[in-house]
């Protein structure tokens, strides 16, 4: 059997001992909290379910959506996790999830588009409606977009904050399935609206000098001076603005139509210039922090139960098949088939175990293994891109 398909038939496999009656769980190793069913984790195996269009998988991501949704708190915020033991939600610890919520409505409105069932969506309709309020709410200054707390998405000891490129693509997502959805004018309108906030902040170009979309034109003017490449912002606050490669982001950011044809090539090929020449997977972050860099202390003082961001460990250069095939799934290049063989190579010699990341140094898997969404990330991969396609991870 090609290795291609051995490592999505395992990726599959994995999908379906991670279901429980209550949805996908994170991992099936009991250990730490990963036994549970997570907002993120769960759409993102979710997504993965509905491109291997599996009856079975489907099934687990409605139970997701299901206990998401009647956890919900009366703000129409979403949990970050469930426990599916006791039932103890977790909303966030040193910060709350945001991107918990975003994930959650992307999951309803996806779902709900692809299986074509009405009835289903208007089930969750309600709190779908609650959550888009809640997170209006987090566009702190009523300009569009959502501020982010440090540790307030997935890279939860990272030193992203403000005005997170990662968060508003999400957040851009799911108001375009919304509004793709329901026809809703308003919410249509409100995509549109930050569509041209992020072209014009995270892509700056001298022509958007005088653009009404500017968010803060002294920031715009530093960001023009000291971008040094096509990479997009990777987030700015009120005194700041930040161009490392935010891998992830940037595969958002290239599944949308917000940059031209051009600026999408140049930024995938500087993306995989990221790349190890003797091992395929992308990191989380890039350059790594190390003691000594400007942002190291920052980063060294944000952890809940230990300092898991040494460099090339964690989010800090770290090797994420959860990124890898969100970015592989966002690039098309006449070479992709041999950019999947790879990343199926490395699962295959790692003995399928779906590590959560890879050491950015000398490549060992580290952190919980038998991860949900390092397994999805390979299934979006093979199943959205090619001659394989059957559907588009978002729109």
């Amino acid at each position: 059997m090609d290795v291609r398909e051995e490592a999505y038939e395992k990726s599959v496999k994995l999908l379906h001992q991670l279901s429980t009656e209550s949805g996908f769980t994170a991992s099936v190793k009991d250990v730490a909290n990963y036994k549970r069913v997570w907002a993120r984790d769960g759409v993102v195996a979710g997504l993965a379910a509905l491109l291997s269009e599996d009856k079975d998988l489907e099934a687990t991501f409605y139970k997701t959506l299901i206990t998401l949704q009647d956890n919900q708190d009366e703000t129409g915020r979403i949990p970050s996790n469930v426990s599916i033991s006791d039932g103890k939600i977790s909303y966030g610890t040193t910060v709350g999830r945001v991107d918990a919520t975003v994930w959650y409505v992307i999951g309803v409105c996806k779902y709900a588009l692809v299986t074509k069932d009405n009835s289903v969506f208007g089930q969750f309709k309600e709190s779908v409606e609650k959550a888009l309020f809640y997170l209006k709410c987090l566009e702190l200054n009523g300009r569009g977009l959502l501020y982010i707390p440090q540790g307030g998405d997935w890279a939860d000891e990272y030193i992203n904050h403000g005005y997170v490129l990662f968060d508003e693509m999400l957040y851009y997502f799911a108001l375009s399935l919304y509004g793709l959805l329901t026809g809703d004018t308003k919410i249509i309108e409100k995509k549109d609206f930050l569509s041209e906030l992020i072209k014009v902040n995270y892509l700056p170009k001298k022509e958007y000098s005088d653009d009404p979309h500017i968010y803060d034109k002294q920031l715009f003017e530093k960001a023009l001076t000291e971008r040094k490449s096509v990479s997009p912002v990777t987030y700015f606050t009120n005194h700041s603005v930040r161009f490392h490669s935010d891998v992830f982001a940037t595969a958002l950011l290239l599944h949308s139509s917000i940059p031209t044809p051009d600026e999408k090539k140049e930024i995938a090929e500087n993306i995989f210039k990221l790349q190890k020449p003797d091992f395929p997977i992308l990191p989380a972050f890039d350059p790594v922090i190390k003691e000594g860099d400007d942002n190291f202390e920052h980063l060294k003082s944000n952890h809940l139960y230990g300092f898991k961001n040494k460099p090339y460990e964690y989010h800090n250069g770290g090797l994420w098949t959860l990124v890898h095939g969100f970015f592989l799934s966002s690039v098309d290049v006449k070479d992709r088939e041999k950019h999947l063989k790879e990343f199926a190579q490395v699962l295959k010699d790692g003995e399928y175990t779906f590590p959560e990341y890879f050491n950015g140094k000398d490549y060992k898997p580290m952190g919980t293994d038998c991860l949900g969404f390092s397994a999805a990330a390979y299934i979006i991969a093979y199943k959205s891109g090619g001659d394989k396609i059957s559907q588009k991870v978002f729109l």
